[in-house]
C-alpha cells in the first residue's frame, strides 16, 4: 500500500505540473493510473469506471484549486468568463454523472470509448490550432450563449472521463472566441475547479451500486485522493509559472504528446 501511494503522490506532481502548464486539470495522467491501482485494491471491476472517473476529479480540483491560487496573485483570473462557463457546466455535468456515468450500463468499454474519441478529437484540433498565429488582440467578444454552450460542453466532458473539462474549453476560447492559448488556459483553471469540486462532492455521497467499503465515502478513496492531490498541490504552481515562458506552439505539442499517450493505452485496453 506505501509504494502505491508513493506512487499516486508522485502521479500528482506530474498531474499537478501537467495542469498548471496546460490547464487541463491533469485528469490525463490520473485517468491512465487509477483503473490499475483502484483493482490491485480490490475495488470491484463492474465500478472501477465510476471510482477512476470520481477520483480523478477529486485531484483534479486541488490541481486546478492550486493553479487558480497562482493566477490570481498574478491578476490573470477572469471572473465573469469563470463563472458564466462554471455554473452551465456544473448543472450538465451532474445531470450526466446522474443519469449516465454512475449507473450500470457505463462501463470500462464505453469509457474508454469516450475517452479515444475525445482525445483524437483534441489531438486534431490542438495541431491545428498551434499553426496559427492568435493572439489577444483579436479576441472575440463571447456572448452569455457561447460561454454557457462551452460549459456545457465542458461538463459532459468532465463527467463522462473525468478529465476536467479544460479539453473542450482551450480548443473553443482560443478557435472560437481567439483568445490568446494563456489566457484560454487561465479560464479553464478556473472553470474546473468550479465542476470538478462540485462533481466530487456529488461522488462523496453517491452510494456505490455493489456493497464493498475499502477506506472510501461514496465513490471517493482517501488514501488514494489524499496521496494524488498532495502532490497537485505542490506542483501546480510550478507548471503555471513554467507556462509563462513558453510559446503557444510549444505547449500545442507537449498536450497532444501526453493526449497521445493516453490513446495508446486505452486503445490497448480496448484490444
Amino acid at each position: 500500500m506505501l509504494q502505491q501511494l508513493l506512487l499516486l503522490f508522485i502521479i500528482g506532481l506530474a498531474g499537478g505540473f501537467l495542469a498548471g502548464l496546460l490547464g487541463i486539470g491533469g485528469g490525463a495522467m490520473y485517468i491512465l493510473i487509477l483503473p490499475h491501482l483502484l483493482l490491485d485494491m480490490g475495488f470491484p471491476q463492474e465500478e472501477i469506471v465510476q471510482y477512476t472517473v470520481a477520483n480523478s476529479l477529486f485531484g483534479t480540483t486541488f490541481a486546478a484549486l492550486s493553479g487558480n491560487i497562482a493566477l490570481i496573485k498574478r491578476n490573470e483570473f477572469y471572473w465573469k468568463e469563470v463563472l458564466l462557463i462554471g455554473l452551465s457546466g456544473t448543472f450538465c455535468s451532474i445531470l450526466i454523472l446522474h443519469f449516465l456515468v454512475n449507473t450500470g450500463s457505463y462501463q470500462k468499454t464505453q469509457f474508454n470509448i469516450v475517452v479515444i474519441a475525445i482525445m483524437v478529437y483534441i489531438v486534431i484540433v490542438t495541431i491545428i490550432q498551434s499553426k496559427r498565429p492568435v493572439g489577444g488582440q483579436y479576441e472575440k467578444k463571447a456572448s452569455i450563449l457561447g460561454l454557457g454552450s462551452t460549459g456545457m460542453g465542458a461538463g459532459i466532458v468532465s463527467a463522462l472521463s473525468g478529465l476536467g473539462g479544460g479539453t473542450v474549453i482551450i480548443p473553443i476560447l482560443n478557435s472560437g472566441f481567439k483568445l490568446s492559448m494563456h489566457k484560454a488556459k487561465a479560464i479553464s483553471l478556473g472553470v474546473i475547479f468550479i465542476t470538478s469540486l462540485s462533481l466530487s462532492l456529488f461522488n462523496l455521497f453517491e452510494k456505490p451500486m455493489i456493497d464493498y467499503t475499502n477506506q472510501n465515502t461514496g465513490y471517493i478513496v482517501w488514501p488514494l485522493a489524499i496521496a494524488l492531490s498532495l502532490g497537485v498541490m505542490i506542483a501546480s504552481p510550478f507548471g503555471v509559472k513554467v507556462a509563462r515562458n513558453l510559446s503557444n506552439k510549444v505547449i500545442s505539442y507537449i498536450f497532444v504528446f501526453f493526449v497521445l499517450v493516453v490513446i495508446v493505452d486505452k486503445m490497448v485496453q480496448l484490444i
